[in-house]
């Protein structure tokens, strides 16, 4: 019988901290049986999932946005436990792969009949300009170059909150952006140049809505890669609105394909996120690769 753990990021979405956090109390009302947990720092949601991750019968739910997803997922990537997500922060990229409902009471009831399938995880090894090498995993996303630079900028703001963030992220850095030289290595190719950006996608949008790579499926054991030569600027406008409905691959500079393995030498220095945390600004070596089946998800 499977035994649930509800991770409630109480600030998800932009509610308020506090032990009356209004989405743990309903939660508990709809189930008793579960227990339900408030996350209280950065890394606590990936500590309790990992604490749980041994029993096939225990359910660890994500509460909370791609922050929360990203956590909970490196806590049980290679163990028995299944991990489910109940949709409530601003973004919910990963979310939207699984098709979870948004309301409590239906997604309580849909987690209990739901079936459990793996799902692939990326990962990746960072090599940082002063020798420190960096190793994490990603389910949904990740993006070098650009796209780091517009993560690290909307994870700043205070004003803006959800898709708007990064929209408006993405306005302010299109105009002084400068690409950097890239050599990147995949499927017998290698391509030395600037790149404006490479999105690796486990799943088919990031950034609250932006649809870099489309077609991604969560079990092919494979990521979809999206990457852009060093573009004009009235190129790049010109596309972003096609970002948004995944239809930009049709302009010329913007190059797709699917693979299980890239390495991407810049040396000087770039940034890049994993599903939305930043992970370093000055990496001069990254590699990245798929390991297929490992992590189990209700969807």
């Amino acid at each position: 019988m499977r035994q649930f753990t509800y991770l409630v990021n109480p600030v998800a979405g932009g509610r308020q901290t506090g032990a009356d956090c209004a989405i743990r109390n309903r939660i508990a009302e709809l189930d008793s049986q579960a227990e339900v947990v408030l996350t209280r720092r950065p890394g606590h949601a990936e500590q309790l999932a990992r604490e749980r991750s041994m029993s096939k019968d225990q359910v660890v739910v994500a509460v909370g946005g791609d922050g929360t997803v990203h956590e909970v997922a490196r806590g049980l990537v290679g163990a028995r436990a299944v991990m489910a997500v109940l949709p409530i922060g601003s973004g919910n990229d990963f979310a939207r792969m699984l098709h979870s409902p948004r309301d409590p009471e239906r997604a309580i009831a849909w987690f209990a009949q739901a079936e459990a399938r793996a799902c692939d995880v990326g990962q990746v090894r960072v090599e940082r300009d002063s020798g420190e090498v960096i190793e994490a995993h990603f389910i949904n996303s990740l993006g070098i170059g650009f796209e780091a630079v517009v993560a690290a900028s909307a994870a700043r703001a205070r004003v803006f909150k959800g898709f708007s963030r990064y929209l408006v992220a993405a306005l302010t850095h299109l105009w002084t952006y400068r690409a950097p030289e890239m050599l990147l290595r995949y499927a017998d190719r290698e391509i030395n140049a600037r790149q404006f950006l490479v999105a690796l996608g486990n799943g088919r949008s990031a950034g609250g809505g932006f649809q870099l790579t489309p077609e991604a499926e969560l079990d092919d054991g494979l990521l979809d890669l999206c990457r852009a030569d060093d573009l004009s600027l009235p190129s790049l406008i010109r596309i972003l609105p096609s970002a948004l409905r995944g239809t930009h691959a049709r302009f010329a500079g913007v190059h797709t394909d699917r693979i299980d393995r890239i390495s991407i030498d810049c040396p000087s220095g770039c940034g890049l996120h994993a599903d939305g945390e930043v992970l370093a600004d000055d990496a001069v070596r990254i590699e990245v690769s798929v390991y297929r089946g490992g992590l189990r998800i209700l969807g």
